[in-house]
């Protein structure tokens, strides 16, 4: 062969493959081969067609499959698409095209760019969010769990952008913007529904010994979970009938406590600032904190940044106030009781 025609022959044996249903994977009722099953992340329906990320990603699982395969495994790999929500309805919307259509088109789009690929899925396996047959099972869990008390109501603050009008993850926020718009994004209180997998924690971390992944990953794994045990110690705010829980590992260091940093998002805050002299102060450091990355925020090399606004907690080992500051490295959410 003089050169590589990937247009003739990669089509040619593409349809080949199709033909001969060569990726179908069936039971092995007499159990002769070992089972192992692949699955990578599937892509949200939203945009029009894949990108280089999703490129490299499914190649390496492909890779991984197809060694799989020759050294005697019967190995599930399907493909589906991450298609039920406000993702594929506001891309939907920029287009002003019908949800479903739109989605169902860049699924059709997508699925043909991948078998363009060869990339050797079992599509017979190929499953969608969107569809009723697979959502009702979402729904059925959710059930579950609540009747569980597995699933509760809280209020949080969480990353809103007023432009997709959408939850963004707080890797969505990049230098205080959305990932897809570039819009300026708020932080909103809002109840929310959470679950209640910090249950599992224990469960989770004595798992990671019994799996064979790199030490590196566990260890992040393990950062993820982030266990700690210590104890809940209730301060009283001065004035007021009501206490803030505070977790410590040492509780014998209390007696040294000489102040206490609330994170400016905490929903205490503005009402304890709201018509003083503080007030305007602290709605300038709150924007100039909720644009920080949350991540970034607890850097040990970020600048600690506070202000006081007057406000005094009473500790419990000392009977002494101690002054309430703000910090922009104290962040509202982080840390939890474990039930």
């Amino acid at each position: 062969m003089a050169s590589y025609d990937p247009q003739k022959i990669e089509k040619k044996w593409q349809q080949k493959w199709e033909a001969s249903d060569i990726f179908t994977v069936k039971e092995d009722l007499k159990k002769k081969k070992n089972k192992y099953y692949v699955l990578e992340m599937y892509p949200y329906p939203s945009g029009e067609g894949l990108h280089m990320g999703h490129l490299r990603n499914y190649s390496i699982g492909d890779v991984f499959t197809r060694f799989k395969r020759m050294c005697g495994y019967n190995v599930l790999y399907p493909m589906g698409y991450d298609s039920f929500g406000l993702p594929a309805e506001n891309a939907a919307i920029d287009q002003n095209a019908n949800p479903e259509e739109w989605t169902n088109a860049n699924m059709k789009l997508m699925k043909g760019q991948q078998k363009r690929i060869g990339l050797s899925y079992d599509w017979t396996r190929m499953i969608y969010s969107h569809d009723p047959y697979y959502y009702r099972w979402d729904q059925w869990f959710f059930l579950k769990m609540f009747e569980r008390s597995l699933a509760y109501r809280q209020e949080s603050y969480v990353n809103w952008c007023p432009s997709c009008a959408t939850v963004l993850a707080n890797e969505q926020v990049q230098s205080g913007q959305c990932w897809r718009c570039n819009s300026e994004v708020e932080q909103k209180f809002l109840t929310q529904w959470f679950l209640k997998i910090r249950t599992y924690a224990e469960e989770l971390l004595d798992g990671l010994n019994k799996v064979d992944w790199p030490e590196k990953v566990k260890i992040m794994q393990r950062n993820w979970i982030g266990k700690s045990e210590g104890s809940i110690i209730k301060f009283p705010i001065a004035g007021e009938d009501r206490s803030i829980d505070i977790f410590t590992t040492r509780a014998d260091t209390l007696f040294g406590a000489t102040f206490m940093v609330f994170a400016p998002e905490h929903p205490w805050v503005k009402t304890w600032v709201k018509s003083t002299k503080y007030e305007k102060d602290f709605i300038k450091f709150y924007d100039d904190v909720m644009r920080q990355d949350k991540f970034e925020r607890t850097d040990i090399e970020v600048i600690k940044k506070g202000m006081f606004i007057r406000k005094y907690a009473i500790n419990p080992m000392t009977k002494e106030e101690i002054p309430i500051y703000i910090g922009n490295f104290v962040i509202y959410e982080y840390g939890a009781l474990c039930d």
